[in-house]
């Protein structure tokens, strides 16, 4: 019977040990936050806002006259680009890494040491508009390596590889860079023809070889993960989207009067203010009379259109006019492979008349001030602004914008030279 009774203590005291302890444990949260105190949660920011990661863990609340750190690795990252936090796990105690810390004493509310920033471009520098592409991190000299400190990778490309059975855009690749690790693959480009995207490839200070800044795009959704550094079950998720907003192009006339006048092209995007402290810059592409003459070159490959303009690349401005065979993308829809930055097209002679045999069809439009989004092309005279002796009656004026870092916001706005007599067509419900 007194054996019995011990037992039966025994049994009670694990039971009640065991829900002591569950009344200790807790399951961690994570989300993200504008402000240093994680006060004021986001699940959708704009690329160029700064937010801090925040963990509500009341487990690691050792002390509760003191404001506890936390040291653990975090991860946040972009499925689609493959863009990845930079997150330096230091030694627990040390402070010149990144950690965790607790909002104040006995709060239970930890949140890092430091804002990042998601996405922002390779320069803002006055005068250099071909600079303006969009990048995960600025890169910055560390020692005689240049790093960045936020954000790296982001150039994930889905494409065919060559050698697959099938013909499908189902295959991951990167850009190839130099080193060992990096796969091998070019997924349905010659890496030896495309410029390198914005910037050059930077040295990982971690010695795990070069990687190559890349980007984030809108609509994507970022990923992040905490691991209760005391026990391994205990884990927290939070996502975080890029919001997208559709962009508008439209010139201040319809028709003018003739082409010695001024026009001016508007392209309203907020999702690439990216600084509110910084005029920006988006590109814009004008051709005049798209698709109503023949490619120049013998091999038919020289652009007339938007579509061959940006599959091509256009025509090399100071190399007899032969198509750079590099298609428009992210990475060089600031920056062409042409010496001046811009892109170019062959107009057919007998048709136009340009001022040079190649002409110049990408401009940029800078924003009208600081956090306006709105963007100004401004044509001092509409034909030698687009570098044509003449334009004539009822020429078509077609502007086009393409979201630099979004494809899927296309637009495009014309305008005609002193009248329009074309049929409309509209479409109702």
């Amino acid at each position: 019977m007194k054996r019995s009774f011990m037992v039966g203590s025994v049994v009670a005291l694990l039971v009640a040990a065991l829900f002591t302890l569950s009344a200790f444990a807790s399951d961690a949260q994570m989300y993200f936050s504008s402000d240093k105190n994680g006060q004021n949660r986001v699940t959708n920011i704009q690329e160029g806002d700064e937010i801090w990661i925040v963990v509500i863990d009341n487990d690691e609340n050792d002390d509760c006259d003191i404001r506890d750190k936390i040291w653990t690795d975090i991860k946040l990252g972009d499925p689609k680009t493959g863009a990845s936090l930079i997150w330096e796990i230091g030694a627990e105690g040390a402070l010149d890494a990144d950690y965790l810390e607790e909002t104040g004493a006995d709060t239970g509310v930890f949140v890092s040491k430091r804002a990042f920033q998601i996405g922002s471009r390779e320069s803002y520098a006055a005068g250099t508009p071909e600079l303006h592409t969009h990048v995960v991190d600025v890169p910055t000299l560390d020692g005689a390596n240049w790093a960045t400190d936020d954000f790296r990778w982001g150039h994930f490309l889905y494409a065919d590889a060559a050698g697959d059975a099938d013909t499908y855009a189902d295959d991951r690749g990167w850009f190839v860079g130099s080193a060992a690790n990096m796969p091998t693959f070019t997924v349905g480009f010659n890496t030896g023809e495309v410029p390198h995207p914005p910037s050059e490839w930077f040295v990982d200070p971690t010695n795990n070889g070069d990687y190559l800044v890349g980007r984030f795009e809108n609509m994507d959704t970022l990923i992040g993960g905490y691991v209760d550094p005391n026990d391994d079950t205990d884990i927290a998720i939070a996502m975080l989207k890029i919001i997208d907003v559709e962009a508008t192009i439209s010139w201040d006339q319809e028709i003018y009067k003739d082409a010695n006048g001024a026009a001016t092209i508007t392209v309203v995007d907020p999702d690439e203010n990216l600084n509110c402290n910084e005029v920006e810059y988006v590109p814009v592409f004008i051709l005049v009379n798209p698709g109503s003459w023949n490619p120049m070159n013998d091999n038919n490959t020289s652009p007339t259109n938007f579509c061959m303009l940006k599959a091509t690349g256009g025509v090399q401005s100071d190399n007899g006019g032969e198509p750079w065979h590099l298609p428009i993308r992210w990475y060089n829809i600031y920056n062409s492979a042409n010496a001046d930055h811009r892109y170019y097209v062959e107009y057919d002679p007998e048709l136009f008349d340009p001022t040079n045999r190649y002409t110049p069809v990408s401009f940029y439009a800078q924003e009208t001030g600081v956090d306006t989004g709105v963007f100004q092309l401004n044509l001092n005279r509409i034909d030698e602004d687009l570098d044509f002796d003449q334009l004539f009656v009822r020429d078509v004026l077609v502007a086009y914008y393409l979201d630099p870092n979004d494809e899927d916001d296309f637009k495009l706005a014309t305008a005609y030279i002193e009248e329009r007599q074309h049929s409309i067509t509209s479409f109702t419900d």
